[in-house]
């Protein structure tokens, strides 16, 4: 089941394709035309632009952990972790981080598991190395977020939490 911030974010990004369609009338330009098909993401990604100027962080986390909790929309994330670090907000960023590892690490294992199987199927080894990427770079930010401060102020069961997950998935 979707979660509640996906279909907000549907309901925001019509309102502002309607809104915009009701001032310019209709004297659409036809050089933007194509922004108002229903297969445009304009106004989708428009909304979560205004979520994240109006620092809707737990909706965000909340739709990246929906749409990218296995894989991809790598530079959205992490435009929002940034968001994050910049505000201090650390309990938000590992809950973030901390959704994508889970998504990704699952998805990495699924993958290890099939090239086993199948280790001389070039889909399979490509699948894995992408998927033991995919969560190496959510570790590496979590890293960063965890590492990236006073000795003192780090949190030691986090830290050894992460360090674990990074040699569990960087032997295989």
């Amino acid at each position: 089941m979707e979660p509640d911030a996906v279909n907000t974010l549907e309901v925001e990004a019509e309102a502002l394709k309607q809104k915009v369609i009701n001032d310019l009338g209709e004297n659409i330009p036809k050089d933007i035309e194509y922004l108002f098909n229903e297969t445009a993401f304009f106004f989708l990604e428009e909304a979560l632009a205004n979520w994240r100027r109006s620092e809707r962080y737990d909706e965000l986390i909340e739709y990246i952990l929906w749409n990218y909790k296995e894989k991809g929309g790598v530079e959205f994330w992490k435009q929002v972790l940034l968001d994050l670090r910049l505000k201090k907000d650390e309990d938000r960023a590992h809950k973030l981080l901390d959704g994508l590892y889970k998504g990704r690490s699952k998805r990495f294992w699924v993958a290890q598991k099939n090239f086993k199987k199948y280790p001389e199927n070039h889909f399979s080894a490509t699948a894995c190395a992408q998927a033991k990427g995919e969560v190496m770079e959510v570790l590496y930010e979590h890293a960063f977020l965890l590492e990236n401060k006073p000795e003192k102020e780090q949190n030691n069961e986090r830290v050894q939490l992460v360090r674990q997950r990074i040699w569990e998935i960087s032997r295989k």
